[in-house]
Protein backbone atom coordinates (compact mmCIF):
# COMPACT_ATOMS: atom_id res chain seq x y z
CA UNK A 1 0.00 0.00 0.00
CA UNK A 2 2.44 2.46 1.19
CA UNK A 3 4.70 1.35 -2.41
CA UNK A 4 1.62 2.73 -4.13
CA UNK A 5 0.86 5.75 -2.69
CA UNK A 6 4.49 6.41 -3.26
CA UNK A 7 4.86 5.79 -6.98
CA UNK A 8 1.39 7.90 -7.44
CA UNK A 9 3.58 10.55 -5.29
CA UNK A 10 6.47 10.57 -7.53
CA UNK A 11 4.35 9.67 -11.09
CA UNK A 12 3.26 13.34 -11.92
CA UNK A 13 6.91 14.50 -11.24
CA UNK A 14 8.51 11.28 -13.78
CA UNK A 15 6.06 12.69 -16.41
CA UNK A 16 8.33 15.70 -16.91
CA UNK A 17 11.50 13.31 -17.08
CA UNK A 18 12.48 12.41 -21.13
CA UNK A 19 12.09 7.90 -20.43
CA UNK A 20 9.20 6.58 -18.97
CA UNK A 21 7.87 7.23 -15.62
CA UNK A 22 7.89 3.28 -15.49
CA UNK A 23 11.55 2.94 -15.15
CA UNK A 24 11.20 5.00 -12.11
CA UNK A 25 9.02 2.38 -10.14
CA UNK A 26 11.79 -0.22 -10.93
CA UNK A 27 14.57 2.00 -9.29
CA UNK A 28 11.73 2.48 -6.19
CA UNK A 29 11.72 -1.69 -6.23
CA UNK A 30 15.86 -2.07 -6.23
CA UNK A 31 15.92 1.53 -3.80
CA UNK A 32 13.63 -0.70 -1.33
CA UNK A 33 15.73 -4.06 -2.05
CA UNK A 34 18.40 -6.48 -0.16
CA UNK A 35 21.09 -3.50 -1.28
CA UNK A 36 19.12 -0.58 -0.33
CA UNK A 37 18.49 0.95 2.92
CA UNK A 38 14.94 -1.00 3.38
CA UNK A 39 16.96 -4.02 3.12
CA UNK A 40 13.92 -5.73 2.12
CA UNK A 41 15.31 -9.72 1.18
CA UNK A 42 12.68 -10.63 -1.84
CA UNK A 43 13.78 -13.36 -3.84
CA UNK A 44 10.39 -15.32 -4.52
CA UNK A 45 10.59 -16.11 -8.51
CA UNK A 46 7.55 -18.25 -8.06
CA UNK A 47 5.31 -15.37 -6.50
CA UNK A 48 6.86 -12.67 -8.70
CA UNK A 49 5.38 -14.62 -11.82
CA UNK A 50 2.19 -15.68 -10.44
CA UNK A 51 1.66 -11.91 -9.71
CA UNK A 52 2.62 -10.39 -12.53
CA UNK A 53 1.34 -12.70 -15.50
CA UNK A 54 -1.88 -12.07 -13.60
CA UNK A 55 -0.71 -7.96 -14.13
CA UNK A 56 0.12 -8.65 -17.57
CA UNK A 57 -3.42 -10.24 -18.37
CA UNK A 58 -5.39 -7.21 -17.59
CA UNK A 59 -3.04 -5.14 -19.27
CA UNK A 60 -3.13 -7.47 -22.10
CA UNK A 61 -7.02 -7.36 -22.12
CA UNK A 62 -7.30 -3.26 -21.82
CA UNK A 63 -4.97 -3.43 -24.38
CA UNK A 64 -7.36 -5.18 -26.89
CA UNK A 65 -10.65 -3.63 -25.51
CA UNK A 66 -8.92 -0.21 -26.53
CA UNK A 67 -7.52 -1.40 -30.09
CA UNK A 68 -9.01 0.63 -33.00
CA UNK A 69 -10.42 -1.90 -34.95
CA UNK A 70 -10.77 0.04 -38.13
CA UNK A 71 -7.19 1.39 -37.48
CA UNK A 72 -5.80 -2.16 -36.90
CA UNK A 73 -7.28 -3.87 -39.84
CA UNK A 74 -4.79 -2.64 -42.44
CA UNK A 75 -1.81 -3.60 -40.63
CA UNK A 76 -3.14 -6.65 -39.13
CA UNK A 77 -1.17 -8.94 -41.52
CA UNK A 78 2.19 -7.20 -40.97
CA UNK A 79 1.66 -7.24 -37.53
CA UNK A 80 0.84 -10.55 -36.86
CA UNK A 81 4.08 -11.41 -39.26
CA UNK A 82 5.91 -9.45 -36.75
CA UNK A 83 4.52 -11.12 -33.69
CA UNK A 84 5.28 -14.54 -35.26
CA UNK A 85 8.47 -14.93 -37.70
CA UNK A 86 9.66 -11.37 -36.41
CA UNK A 87 10.06 -12.94 -32.56
CA UNK A 88 11.43 -16.06 -34.36
CA UNK A 89 13.92 -14.74 -36.62
CA UNK A 90 14.71 -11.88 -33.70
CA UNK A 91 15.55 -14.85 -31.06
CA UNK A 92 17.23 -16.96 -33.95
CA UNK A 93 20.16 -13.95 -34.29
CA UNK A 94 20.14 -12.92 -30.73
CA UNK A 95 20.53 -16.50 -30.09
CA UNK A 96 23.76 -16.89 -32.21
CA UNK A 97 25.42 -13.97 -30.79
CA UNK A 98 24.77 -15.25 -27.16
CA UNK A 99 26.23 -18.13 -28.29
CA UNK A 100 29.04 -16.95 -30.14
CA UNK A 101 30.07 -13.60 -28.37
CA UNK A 102 28.79 -14.39 -24.43
CA UNK A 103 29.39 -18.27 -23.91
CA UNK A 104 25.59 -19.52 -23.82
CA UNK A 105 25.04 -23.00 -25.21
CA UNK A 106 22.94 -23.50 -27.96
CA UNK A 107 20.09 -23.67 -26.24
CA UNK A 108 19.79 -21.34 -23.50
CA UNK A 109 21.53 -18.74 -26.02
CA UNK A 110 18.25 -19.34 -27.85
CA UNK A 111 15.80 -19.24 -24.62
CA UNK A 112 17.59 -16.03 -23.86
CA UNK A 113 16.92 -14.88 -27.36
CA UNK A 114 13.29 -15.80 -27.06
CA UNK A 115 12.80 -14.07 -23.68
CA UNK A 116 14.28 -11.19 -24.83
CA UNK A 117 12.71 -11.00 -29.16
CA UNK A 118 8.97 -10.03 -28.03
CA UNK A 119 7.69 -6.49 -28.09
CA UNK A 120 6.74 -5.32 -24.39
CA UNK A 121 2.72 -5.01 -24.50
CA UNK A 122 2.68 -3.16 -21.23
CA UNK A 123 5.54 -0.84 -22.33
CA UNK A 124 3.67 -0.06 -25.70
CA UNK A 125 0.40 0.26 -24.13
CA UNK A 126 1.52 3.09 -21.54
CA UNK A 127 3.32 5.14 -23.54
CA UNK A 128 1.12 5.24 -26.44
CA UNK A 129 -1.74 6.22 -24.13
CA UNK A 130 0.04 8.40 -21.52
CA UNK A 131 1.22 10.68 -24.62
CA UNK A 132 -2.27 10.00 -26.86
CA UNK A 133 0.05 9.03 -29.50
CA UNK A 134 -1.50 8.73 -32.99
CA UNK A 135 1.60 7.09 -35.27
CA UNK A 136 1.67 8.10 -39.17
CA UNK A 137 0.58 4.79 -41.22
CA UNK A 138 -0.99 3.06 -38.61
CA UNK A 139 2.32 2.65 -36.62
CA UNK A 140 0.71 2.45 -33.27
CA UNK A 141 -1.80 0.32 -33.91
CA UNK A 142 1.12 -1.98 -35.92
CA UNK A 143 2.81 -1.79 -32.48
CA UNK A 144 -0.70 -2.60 -30.15
CA UNK A 145 -1.40 -5.61 -32.31
CA UNK A 146 2.17 -6.82 -32.68
CA UNK A 147 2.73 -6.74 -29.12
CA UNK A 148 -0.52 -7.93 -27.82
CA UNK A 149 -0.25 -11.27 -30.00
CA UNK A 150 3.34 -12.33 -29.18
CA UNK A 151 4.64 -15.02 -26.74
CA UNK A 152 7.56 -17.12 -26.83
CA UNK A 153 6.91 -19.99 -24.67
CA UNK A 154 8.59 -23.17 -26.66
CA UNK A 155 12.12 -22.80 -26.00
CA UNK A 156 11.29 -22.51 -21.81
CA UNK A 157 10.31 -26.31 -21.86
CA UNK A 158 13.59 -27.01 -24.24
CA UNK A 159 16.56 -25.61 -21.79
CA UNK A 160 14.65 -27.25 -19.34
CA UNK A 161 15.07 -30.26 -20.50
CA UNK A 162 11.40 -30.60 -21.73
CA UNK A 163 10.57 -33.87 -24.14
CA UNK A 164 8.29 -32.00 -26.95
CA UNK A 165 7.20 -31.86 -30.56
CA UNK A 166 7.78 -28.33 -31.16
CA UNK A 167 5.13 -28.45 -34.47
CA UNK A 168 2.38 -29.71 -32.02
CA UNK A 169 3.00 -27.53 -29.08
CA UNK A 170 3.13 -24.12 -31.63
CA UNK A 171 -0.52 -25.32 -33.09
CA UNK A 172 -1.77 -25.96 -29.61
CA UNK A 173 -0.78 -22.71 -28.29
CA UNK A 174 -2.11 -21.01 -31.35
CA UNK A 175 -5.30 -22.68 -32.11
CA UNK A 176 -6.80 -22.93 -28.53
CA UNK A 177 -4.81 -18.94 -27.91
CA UNK A 178 -6.85 -17.86 -31.57
CA UNK A 179 -10.13 -19.94 -31.09
CA UNK A 180 -10.71 -19.54 -27.40
CA UNK A 181 -9.58 -16.13 -27.15
CA UNK A 182 -12.44 -15.30 -30.25
CA UNK A 183 -15.42 -17.68 -28.91
CA UNK A 184 -14.98 -16.17 -25.22
CA UNK A 185 -15.23 -12.54 -26.79
CA UNK A 186 -17.81 -13.58 -28.86
CA UNK A 187 -19.95 -14.97 -26.04
CA UNK A 188 -19.46 -12.40 -23.32
CA UNK A 189 -20.23 -9.57 -25.48
CA UNK A 190 -23.90 -11.81 -26.56
CA UNK A 191 -23.95 -12.00 -22.50
CA UNK A 192 -22.74 -8.86 -21.07
CA UNK A 193 -26.27 -6.85 -21.52
CA UNK A 194 -27.84 -9.51 -19.38
CA UNK A 195 -25.22 -8.22 -16.22
CA UNK A 196 -26.21 -4.52 -17.46
CA UNK A 197 -29.92 -5.30 -16.17
CA UNK A 198 -28.70 -6.75 -12.89
CA UNK A 199 -27.11 -3.77 -11.57
CA UNK A 200 -25.71 -0.64 -12.06
CA UNK A 201 -21.85 -1.50 -12.71
CA UNK A 202 -22.34 -5.40 -12.93
CA UNK A 203 -20.94 -4.92 -16.56
CA UNK A 204 -17.61 -3.91 -15.45
CA UNK A 205 -17.47 -6.68 -12.66
CA UNK A 206 -18.37 -8.78 -16.18
CA UNK A 207 -15.38 -7.90 -18.00
CA UNK A 208 -13.12 -8.18 -15.46
CA UNK A 209 -14.30 -12.21 -14.65
CA UNK A 210 -14.22 -12.59 -18.48
CA UNK A 211 -10.15 -11.32 -18.65
CA UNK A 212 -9.42 -13.63 -15.95
CA UNK A 213 -11.77 -16.49 -18.02
CA UNK A 214 -9.85 -15.88 -21.24
CA UNK A 215 -6.57 -15.78 -19.94
CA UNK A 216 -6.92 -18.94 -17.40
CA UNK A 217 -9.11 -21.45 -19.71
CA UNK A 218 -6.53 -22.06 -22.58
CA UNK A 219 -3.58 -21.66 -20.37
CA UNK A 220 -5.12 -24.37 -18.37
CA UNK A 221 -5.46 -26.05 -21.52
CA UNK A 222 -2.79 -25.36 -22.96
CA UNK A 223 -2.90 -22.26 -25.15
CA UNK A 224 -1.54 -18.99 -25.46
CA UNK A 225 -3.45 -17.71 -22.65
CA UNK A 226 -2.21 -13.80 -23.43
CA UNK A 227 -2.71 -14.19 -26.99
CA UNK A 228 -6.69 -15.25 -25.69
CA UNK A 229 -7.03 -12.79 -23.64
CA UNK A 230 -5.68 -9.97 -26.02
CA UNK A 231 -8.30 -11.43 -28.79
CA UNK A 232 -11.09 -11.54 -26.59
CA UNK A 233 -10.35 -7.54 -25.45
CA UNK A 234 -10.80 -6.82 -29.15
CA UNK A 235 -13.87 -8.97 -29.83
CA UNK A 236 -15.40 -6.91 -26.87
CA UNK A 237 -13.85 -3.23 -27.68
CA UNK A 238 -15.38 -3.92 -30.83
CA UNK A 239 -18.87 -4.95 -29.77
CA UNK A 240 -21.66 -2.34 -29.41
CA UNK A 241 -21.92 -2.83 -25.72
CA UNK A 242 -23.84 0.32 -23.84
CA UNK A 243 -21.35 1.43 -20.42
CA UNK A 244 -18.24 1.40 -22.28
CA UNK A 245 -16.66 5.03 -21.16
CA UNK A 246 -17.22 3.97 -16.79
CA UNK A 247 -15.56 0.71 -18.20
CA UNK A 248 -12.52 2.51 -19.55
CA UNK A 249 -12.00 3.71 -16.11
CA UNK A 250 -11.77 1.26 -14.14
CA UNK A 251 -9.81 -0.50 -16.73
CA UNK A 252 -7.13 2.74 -17.18
CA UNK A 253 -6.90 2.40 -13.05
CA UNK A 254 -6.50 -1.29 -12.72
CA UNK A 255 -3.86 -1.12 -15.53
CA UNK A 256 -1.95 1.67 -14.28
CA UNK A 257 -2.01 -0.15 -11.32
CA UNK A 258 -0.77 -3.36 -12.55
CA UNK A 259 1.96 -1.83 -14.65
CA UNK A 260 2.93 0.02 -11.37
CA UNK A 261 3.05 -3.45 -9.21
CA UNK A 262 4.88 -5.26 -12.18
CA UNK A 263 7.60 -3.07 -12.14
CA UNK A 264 8.15 -2.69 -8.87
CA UNK A 265 8.01 -5.90 -8.03
CA UNK A 266 10.97 -6.60 -10.86
CA UNK A 267 13.27 -4.17 -9.23
CA UNK A 268 12.45 -4.72 -6.03
CA UNK A 269 14.02 -8.46 -7.41
CA UNK A 270 16.76 -7.01 -8.60
CA UNK A 271 20.32 -7.84 -6.50
CA UNK A 272 22.24 -4.40 -7.45
CA UNK A 273 25.24 -5.91 -6.16
CA UNK A 274 25.18 -8.72 -8.35
CA UNK A 275 24.35 -6.33 -11.55
CA UNK A 276 28.28 -4.88 -12.35
CA UNK A 277 29.24 -8.01 -13.74
CA UNK A 278 26.12 -8.41 -16.02
CA UNK A 279 26.44 -4.89 -16.86
CA UNK A 280 29.06 -5.34 -20.37
CA UNK A 281 27.04 -8.43 -21.36
CA UNK A 282 23.74 -7.06 -20.63
CA UNK A 283 24.47 -4.00 -22.84
CA UNK A 284 26.23 -5.59 -25.69
CA UNK A 285 23.32 -7.90 -25.97
CA UNK A 286 20.95 -4.39 -25.87
CA UNK A 287 22.99 -2.74 -28.22
CA UNK A 288 22.94 -6.10 -31.12
CA UNK A 289 19.03 -5.95 -30.63
CA UNK A 290 18.58 -2.08 -31.38
CA UNK A 291 20.99 -2.22 -34.52
CA UNK A 292 21.27 -5.88 -35.88
CA UNK A 293 18.55 -8.49 -34.87
CA UNK A 294 15.03 -6.67 -34.48
CA UNK A 295 16.20 -4.20 -37.57
CA UNK A 296 16.84 -6.96 -39.60
CA UNK A 297 13.74 -9.18 -38.86
CA UNK A 298 11.29 -5.78 -38.77
CA UNK A 299 13.31 -4.89 -42.45
CA UNK A 300 12.71 -8.48 -44.14
CA UNK A 301 8.99 -8.71 -43.01
CA UNK A 302 8.11 -5.21 -43.78
CA UNK A 303 10.08 -4.63 -47.25
CA UNK A 304 7.10 -6.46 -49.22
CA UNK A 305 4.81 -3.81 -47.91
CA UNK A 306 7.22 -1.04 -49.21
CA UNK A 307 6.93 0.36 -45.33
CA UNK A 308 8.38 4.03 -45.14
CA UNK A 309 12.14 3.61 -43.85
CA UNK A 310 11.06 5.46 -40.89
CA UNK A 311 8.69 3.26 -39.88
CA UNK A 312 10.84 0.41 -39.95
CA UNK A 313 13.59 2.33 -37.95
CA UNK A 314 10.83 3.24 -35.49
CA UNK A 315 9.00 -0.41 -35.37
CA UNK A 316 12.33 -1.30 -35.06
CA UNK A 317 13.44 0.00 -31.63
CA UNK A 318 9.55 0.81 -30.21
CA UNK A 319 8.65 -2.09 -27.85
CA UNK A 320 12.66 -3.06 -26.64
CA UNK A 321 12.46 -4.41 -24.23
CA UNK A 322 10.05 -4.20 -21.00
CA UNK A 323 8.06 -6.43 -18.32
CA UNK A 324 7.15 -8.68 -20.48
CA UNK A 325 10.72 -10.02 -21.28
CA UNK A 326 11.23 -10.51 -17.21
CA UNK A 327 7.77 -12.15 -17.15
CA UNK A 328 9.06 -14.90 -19.28
CA UNK A 329 12.23 -14.51 -17.85
CA UNK A 330 10.43 -15.81 -14.64
CA UNK A 331 8.51 -18.65 -16.61
CA UNK A 332 11.86 -19.88 -17.50
CA UNK A 333 13.43 -19.58 -13.39
CA UNK A 334 10.13 -21.12 -12.11
CA UNK A 335 10.91 -23.90 -14.51
CA UNK A 336 13.81 -24.75 -13.39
Amino acid sequence: GLVIILCLTIKPVGKKLPFPTLLIFIALGMLLGVNGPAHIDFSDYALTETVCSTALLFIMFYGGFNTNIDRAKPVAVPAVLLSTLGVVITAGITGVFAHFVLGFDWISGLLLGSVVASTDAASVFSVLREHNLSLKGGTDSLLEVESGSNDPAVLATLAAGGDINIPILLAKQIILGVGLGLVIGWTSSRLIERAHATAEGAQTIFLFAVAIVAYALPSYLGGNGFLAVYLAGIVLGASDITGKVEMAHFFDTLTEMAEMTIFFLLGLLVTPARLPQMLLPGLALMAFMLFVSRPIAVGMLLAPFKTNPRQVALVSWAGLRGAASVVFSLFAVVAG
